[in-house]
């Protein structure tokens, strides 16, 4: 679900350029917290581990690709579209053949309530509803349905630039300056800061190019890697993106797996899994084993509705100058 994309697109178009980055940084801490002590620059190291966060789609001597923390919770805005849309459209056509069945039987009188409730009121009502919702619905269900199957962010370690493939409607594709990355992240979070996060980069206006060579005249957000379990993982995971960039591919060595792009049913399962079933990560919490297990429907419900959510998409891909930049 692009639900961080769609919110900070919708903030920009709402709000001035200084006003959109202060409310990103204030969704890094609550009320009464102190500010963020970010990294000053790319050139400063955050941690003296690495960690690929299994979130690495390609990784070679030019460039590596890296997921977004969406791709776990899409599937329930599509439950919801089908379930209800279905509902409201098996409705609307229930009724106007219910209707016309009565209206064609000769065995039947029918008196003037007949024909304005079940011939004009009840399908009227049943159809205008079903429109209304997927006329005006529709924006919502592109959040993870009937656009990109994924937001890619390419580091190029040779062009020393990022580049942001997404939707048009979540921003569209963006060439960033590397040197010029703001690192939205606490280099001295706690160990607790880092459950569920991830990393949110940010560019000041200007600080980039569209694909036709305009400057881009808003700041620029992304977020990337799936979400950590715990600070150390969090800053390890950009020191591997920031040596890999700053030192070379033999300091963020390729990691033994890579994500797979192909929508396979049982990646959508371990998707669900791992998003509804969070207390199994954990050792002594065994008494959840149960209570995930009573969950099991949901989270095939879940399951279904994400592998479906990626079969009604299409799988992105850079341009082809920017496949070949670097080479």
């Amino acid at each position: 679900m692009y639900w961080l994309e769609w919110k900070f697109q919708w903030s920009k178009k709402n709000s001035h350029e200084e006003e959109s980055l202060e409310s990103l940084k204030a969704q890094q801490r609550q009320a009464g917290e102190p500010e963020l002590e970010v990294p000053e620059g790319v050139g400063e190291s955050v941690s003296e581990q690495i960690y690929d966060n299994d979130s690495i789609y390609l990784h070679n001597d030019v460039a590596i690709d890296i997921r977004t923390p969406n791709d776990e919770r899409r599937g329930t805005l599509t439950f919801l579209y089908f379930g209800v849309g279905g509902t409201l459209a098996w409705a609307a056509i229930s009724t106007i053949w219910s209707a016309i069945n009565d209206l064609l039987d000769p065995t039947r009188t029918h008196s003037w309530v007949f024909y304005v409730f079940s011939l004009f009121l009840l399908p009227l009502i049943t159809s205008t509803a079903s429109y209304l919702f997927f006329r005006y619905l529709l924006k919502f269900i592109r959040l993870e349905a009937f656009t990109a199957r994924r937001i890619i962010v390419r580091f190029n370690r040779i062009t020393r630039k990022v580049y942001l493939l997404r939707p048009k409607h979540l921003g569209g594709i963006r060439i960033m300056d590397w040197d010029k990355t703001e690192v939205l992240i606490d280099k001295n979070m706690s160990e607790v800061e880092g459950i569920g996060s991830f990393i949110t980069l940010a560019w000041d206006k200007g600080d980039g190019v569209d694909l036709q060579g305009k400057p881009t005249d808003h700041i620029e957000v992304t977020y990337i890697g799936k979400p950590t379990h715990n600070a150390s993982e969090l800053l390890a995971f950009w020191e591997y993106i920031r040596r890999y960039m700053e030192d070379g591919p033999a300091d963020a060595p390729a990691p033994k797996t890579r994500l797979s792009k192909f929508p396979w049913p049982w990646l959508s399962l371990k998707a669900a899994w791992s998003e509804d079933s969070p207390y199994l990560h954990y050792r002594g919490l065994g008494v959840f084993v149960v209570f995930n297990v009573l969950m099991l429907p949901a989270i095939l419900i879940h399951a279904s509705s994400h592998w479906l959510s990626l079969l009604l998409c299409y799988e992105p891909r850079f341009p082809r100058e920017i496949e070949e930049a670097g080479r």
